[in-house]
């Protein structure tokens, strides 16, 4: 998580608060309840579960909010600017 500040073409600057963004996000099968046998001598263990299912790398969250951030950008028309736009503080 972190701050920054976004600047406007017309030298406007936006501050604002960014969340965690982190690795692949796990695409898994839905967790359904396991029912196993349970013994009186492992009474307390942790309970059992059901081993998750990989089903491969999806995109990584920061790909996913670059793709929003493209998709709401175009659903404006927002002018598109030069990948490096002099930051002013």
């Amino acid at each position: 998580p972190g701050r920054g500040r976004l600047g406007h073409p017309d030298g406007r600057v936006t501050p604002f608060q960014g969340g965690r963004v982190t690795g692949r996000i796990p695409r898994t099968a839905t967790l359904r309840p396991t029912v196993v046998p349970l013994e009186w001598e492992r009474m307390g263990d942790p309970p059992t579960r059901r081993p998750v299912r990989e089903l491969g790398n999806g995109p990584t969250d920061l790909a996913l909010l670059a793709s929003a951030l493209e998709r709401a950008a175009r659903s404006v028309n927002a002018e598109r600017l030069p990948a490096l736009v002099p930051f002013t503080t």
